[in-house]
């Protein structure tokens, strides 16, 4: 699927962290004051809901839709940031919340739920997106709030995204600010320890022992040739036979 590249680089740029978009109403604009209007699909980001980017619906796919575009738009940039879900906006299960939330793997999440007014922590909005069906944990235990980690933090998406393994490297980031910058909004980053020590613990593990060298092939000296009676020798012509000694005799040639 094919989509404007300029479009592509808006919603990459936008620095709200879950880069999640939701469809909104089809806007008739006029594009050229000697044409009729044109039609145009805006679609908005879930965490601010103030960033709205638009395309001409013919520089569209055919038959595509404002909420497939929503959905193709949340997909390029889900996969970029590296994460493997993400969600923003609100959702009426439960009586009824706000929630960002982007999961990288590994136990690693960045949720925002400031929007809410109930005072209720992220980690609490989390699990109850996962126990309303909102969101599917990767673990059960994953219900349990007591097993999370919580990390204040401000975040910035606009720039080169490099890839996030764990805190550690979020942390390390261009994107990721410990206290309140311009341009930088607020996040809770969220580890759900089983599985983050878990992973901490694979990658520090030190690499298995490679295994022993085969020793060296013997060294085997090459055969000598052995001298018999009458042989002849090539450097001094004499024949190879039993020859007598002061005492004894020896088998040899004249060299």
């Amino acid at each position: 699927m094919t989509l404007p590249a300029s479009l592509l680089t808006a919603v990459e740029r936008h620095p709200c962290f879950s880069g999640h978009y939701r469809s909104d109403s089809e806007i008739q604009a006029c594009i050229d004051p000697g044409q009729p209007a044109a039609r145009l699909y805006t679609v908005s980001c879930g965490d601010c809901l103030v960033f709205r980017p638009g395309v001409l619906t013919n520089l569209l796919p055919a038959g595509m839709s404002a909420y497939a575009l929503a959905d193709a738009l949340s997909a390029h940039v889900r996969g970029m940031r590296g994460y493997r879900w993400s969600v923003a906006g609100y959702f009426t299960a439960g009586g009824g919340f706000w929630l960002s939330a982007a999961y990288y793997g590994n136990g690693l999440f960045l949720v925002d739920a400031s929007r809410n007014r109930n005072g209720r922590a992220e980690v609490d909005m989390l699990v109850d997106a996962f126990r309303h069906g909102i969101l599917q944990p990767e673990d059960p235990r994953m219900l349990d709030p007591l097993l999370y980690t919580t990390e204040p933090a401000y975040l910035n998406m606009a720039g080169p995204v490099t890839p996030i393994g764990s805190k550690g490297d979020l942390v390390r980031s261009n994107q990721y600010s410990g206290g309140p910058r311009p341009g930088f909004g607020r996040a809770v980053i969220v580890e759900f320890a089983p599985l983050a020590q878990a992973s901490q613990g694979a990658s520090a593990a030190p690499p298995p022992p490679s295994p022993p060298l085969p020793p060296p092939p013997a060294l085997v000296p090459p055969p000598t040739q052995r001298l018999f009676a009458r042989n002849v020798c090539q450097k001094c012509g004499a024949e190879v036979k039993e020859r007598p000694l002061f005492t004894g005799t020896y088998v040899g040639c004249l060299c």
